[in-house]
């Protein structure tokens, strides 16, 4: 009888059994010190140079493997491992060590036999927060209504259909002429009675709360200001998430979507600016260097116009520098978004918060042999019970060799909501540390 290894991956996370390659009379930890004892970076007499190393996977390890977000070690070429195992130095613990077999015989018998561990795979979780234009143009007409209720309606709508897999905060921004800093740019905190609604913070399952009427109505609100200072919002949201992070396993991005060119604190009114003086600076140039600023801070942003009035240089700036490319386009031109109906407002979001989401399935262990993950007809790779191939539908991400890429329509099924996944892969497949 084939022992396999078997992956069960539901929703977020979940535990994995997998049989895979082994010696029946060996040891069975896998890890050990002299006398039983478990070493560690700070125990072993001379540790891997990448000890405590920070990585989110085995991957970034080079002598060792990732733990708790720290590369560890047990053990070294020298020592570590108890009697009857032996350390893997490329991942610093120690094995079992193998048996020879036998000979003539079938099935895994003698000391080939698989012998069981438990695995944790887990996807990538976005970051992302919408960052929502309130100025006082976005009561006008979109396609039968006002602005501000379509981009509404999008919104809650993509965040109802995926607040389990992406960490969705909203916050709205504007201003008035005469407002003085604090107070420009208005964005929601919870406290400040010159907020208005209170900011949603990153969270999963978050869509009751940023559907909440109090905090994000559906209608236009009436103590809304008039402006639209974009740069100075987008640094101020960038303060917010410097000094309370959201968890760092996946990607954060801001969905800036407004309908006009920005304005600034300084110059609410840019054509009435004085030449010379602080207040001159161009708002435009304001936002396109607060996008880049945010980049260079970790943070990504997509720009969304409601309606054809945001000129498409000014879009195409940001949306460069908002991915890291110059402004100007030279290292090539990335996507921005324009949408004049309901439906196109739809599709850009979720064109936007799909690219968010990651077709990754990070594993806590290292496939050994990849072109027998791939093509062994005892592999079984479902999404959904639905079987998958290899290599048109997942393979092992090419360049490591402990994460399972979903690629085509597996990917688009994955990104789409909660998915249960699920892996058989035969002995000698998979790694057993």
């Amino acid at each position: 009888m084939r022992k396999s290894l078997s992956t069960v991956f539901v929703g977020l996370g979940g535990l994995a059994l997998l049989a895979c390659g082994g010696d029946d009379s060996g040891p069975r930890s896998g890890t050990g010190g002299t006398g039983g004892v478990v070493l560690t970076c700070a125990s072993l007499v001379a540790p891997p140079p990448d000890c405590d190393k920070a990585c989110t996977s085995d991957s970034q390890c080079e002598a060792s493997f990732c733990q708790n977000g720290k590369c560890v070690a047990n053990c070294t070429a020298t020592e570590g491992c108890a009697a009857g195992s032996t350390c893997n130095t490329t991942r610093g613990r120690c094995v079992p060590n193998m048996g020879t077999g036998g000979t003539g015989g079938t099935g895994n018998t003698g000391g080939n036999a698989c012998q069981s561990v438990t695995i944790t795979p887990t996807r990538s979780i976005p970051n992302v927060m919408f960052l929502v234009d309130q100025s006082g143009s976005m009561t006008s007409d979109f396609a039968g209504q006002p602005r501000w209720t379509a981009a509404h309606g999008a919104i809650t709508g993509i965040v109802s259909q995926l607040d389990s897999i992406v960490r969705f905060g909203l916050t709205t921004y504007t201003s008035d002429d005469g407002d003085f800093d604090p107070t420009c740019p208005r964005l929601p905190v919870a406290g400040n009675p010159l907020a208005g609604a209170p900011r949603v913070d990153f969270g999963l399952n978050n869509s009751g709360a940023i559907s909440d009427t109090n905090v994000y109505p559906s209608s236009y609100p009436n103590d809304a200001g008039g402006d639209t200072p974009t740069g100075d919002s987008i640094d101020a949201l960038m303060t917010i998430i410097e000094n309370d992070p959201p968890p760092a396993e996946g990607p954060t991005i801001i969905v800036l979507a407004t309908d006009g060119l920005p304005d600034s604190c300084e110059c609410p009114n840019p054509g009435s600016c004085v030449p010379g003086t602080p207040s001159s600076h161009d708002p435009e140039v304001e936002a396109v260097d607060a996008a880049e600023n945010a980049f260079s801070s970790g943070v990504q942003t997509f720009i969304l116009s409601v309606g054809p009035q945001v000129a498409q240089s000014h879009l195409q700036q940001v949306a460069n520098v908002g991915v890291g490319l110059d402004r100007d386009g030279s290292q090539g031109d990335a996507p921005y978004y324009t949408a004049n109906t309901p439906a196109e407002l739809d599709m850009a979001f979720q064109e936007i918060i799909g690219s968010s989401i990651s077709c990754d399935i990070q594993m806590d262990k290292r496939f050994d042999d990849k072109e027998k993950a791939c093509n062994d007809p005892a592999s079984d790779v479902r999404l959904n019970g639905v079987p998958l191939s290899c290599p048109t539908e997942w393979r092992v991400k090419p360049g490591v060799d402990d994460v399972i890429e979903l690629v085509g329509s597996a990917c688009d099924t994955f990104k789409s909501g909660d998915a249960t996944f699920t892996a058989e892969f035969p002995c000698g497949a998979i790694i057993v540390e």
